[in-house]
């Protein structure tokens, strides 16, 4: 690789941030290069892009250009990569003709083995692809098919290949409902009870035969004594890919949710960390408590619906016992509003009974720069507080703050920056200020970088708002992942 920063970019542009892919790249200074696999790379940002261009003149802009740097790339060496992206976006363009012509050409290279290397997985799936755009449905269909028993489990090359595959069906105004069968397994979010009753001989046997139905490939949730456990057990016994998200800091999480509940719960917990893919906290509490479980969970929530949207696939909800806790009905309420399922299973409590977790609070600050007009902040409902240079808005409800911040930067063309998560009255403002300052310090001018808390809370409450992952920054609970705010 001639660029050190193109696999980087790359793998920022295959998991969706788009946006800092395409600032990386152009950084990096590889605007003019013309190495092939920087050209292919441009292709690939630009083409996301135009994808979600918010004009009809601005997408056929940036497809063009997408085009063009595809088709420089091919004439530089023998590739079906190249090829097939600039033949589909031929046919985005409308040129059915030109498509027909490209998709020709990589089918010859394909035939006679003058190609790049590449697996066999996309080797097919570029057969398949080429055999859409000449209109050869049913062909494609039984590459592609050939192409997935390749790599059953290459989950996110199944994903980008459905998002193409799906754009050329509407395109060609064919049903596209036979590629659900090879969309990835579904998205799980996961909670239940604490107290499992001391029988517990049906509940695993419930648990796993909601897994079994469900048949999860990733699963989102915390791991409280009890059905929590129960559950993220059986999903690693299934092969599910499980990300543990904790409201609160892992000591503070395993003295108040798990060895308050019994010591035998321990070592469950932590053989299931060691086994978690990811294990996320909201660092700024040591302590459990009811808004730290909301934003646990939101965040949880959010995790799974994008995860299921950048896997095209589905995303799914399992609430074992009542499901109840921190307000849990509400934030059911978001997820069915969202159109998405949710499965519930009937588990016995115990007898026992334990004191609820602290209230705490929950609030969404937008930091405004000094000098700024603040006043519609007030008018909108938030509280106004001075902190060095800056005005902070404290919002109870996320989505208003989002959606103020977003308004007013589209207005005024300033730099705003929102966070949000629980915290406890009684502890130190300052640190929750400062991080919203540094938050608003991230962005460019006419820019709204956010908190991953809210980034997520919103993929749950407000799907008309989209948050691209936007790097991290330091903060006084460690490096603090940040989104970039848009309308969709």
């Amino acid at each position: 690789m001639h660029n050190s920063k193109i696999p980087i970019i790359r793998r920022l542009a295959r998991s969706g941030d788009t946006m800092r892919a395409w600032q990386m790249f152009t950084d990096a200074a590889l605007e003019g290069d013309r190495h092939p696999d920087t050209l292919t790379l441009k292709g690939r940002l630009l083409k996301d892009r135009g994808l979600s261009a918010p004009s009809t003149a601005e997408r056929a802009r940036l497809l063009g250009a997408a085009r063009q740097a595809y088709l420089s790339a091919a004439a530089m060496m023998p590739a079906t990569y190249p090829l097939i992206n600039a033949a589909t976006i031929a046919l985005l363009e409308g040129n059915r003709k030109d498509a027909a012509i490209l998709a020709t050409r990589v089918l010859t290279m394909l035939d006679a083995g003058d190609h790049e290397p590449e697996t066999a997985y996309w080797l097919h799936a570029t057969r398949a692809e080429a055999c859409l755009l000449l209109g050869e449905i049913d062909k494609g269909q039984a590459v592609l098919a050939q192409a997935v028993r390749q790599a059953p489990r290459a989950w996110e090359d199944h994903a980008s290949t459905l998002r193409h595959f799906r754009l050329i069906m509407t395109v060609l105004e064919q049903p596209a409902d036979w590629l659900d069968a090879y969309r990835p397994p579904a998205s799980l979010h996961f909670s239940g009870i604490i107290h499992v009753a001391p029988d517990q001989t049906q509940s695993p046997e419930r648990i796993a035969e909601a897994v079994d139905r469900i048949r999860p490939g990733f699963a989102f949730g915390a791991l409280a004594a009890g059905a929590d456990i129960m559950v993220a057990e059986a999903l690693l016994e299934r092969d599910v890919e499980l990300h543990v998200m904790l409201p609160a800091t892992i000591e503070g999480f395993r003295h108040d949710s798990v060895s308050s509940f019994g010591t035998h719960w321990e070592a469950r917990f932590d053989a299931i960390l060691d086994a978690a893919a990811s294990v996320e906290t909201i660092e700024a509490l040591d302590t459990v408590s009811q808004a730290g479980i909301y934003v646990g969970d939101e965040m949880a929530m959010g995790c799974a619906i994008r995860h299921a949207r950048q896997l095209e696939s589905h995303a799914v909800a399992l609430r074992l016992g009542d499901g109840t806790r921190a307000q849990g009905s509400l934030l059911d309420a978001a997820w069915r509003d969202r159109g998405l399922p949710i499965e519930r299973v009937s588990l016995e409590r115990s007898g026992t009974t334990a004191s609820p977790p602290p209230t705490f609070a929950r609030e969404a600050l937008v930091a405004v720069p000094d000098g700024e007009q603040a006043d519609h902040f007030a008018h909108a409902g938030a509280a106004l507080v001075r902190h060095g240079a800056f005005t902070i808005a404290r919002f109870d409800d996320p989505v208003a703050a989002a959606r103020i911040a977003l308004a007013d930067v589209t207005l005024h063309g300033r730099t705003l920056g929102v966070t949000y998560g629980a915290y406890d009255p009684a502890g130190n403002a300052t640190q929750r200020l400062e991080t919203a300052v540094r938050v608003a310090g991230a962005g460019l001018p006419g820019q709204v970088p956010v908190s991953r808390s809210l980034a997520l809370a919103l993929t749950l409450h407000a799907p008309d708002l989209h948050c691209e992952n936007f790097g991290q920054i330091a903060s006084a609970q460690g490096d603090l992942a940040l989104g970039l705010l848009a309308v969709r």
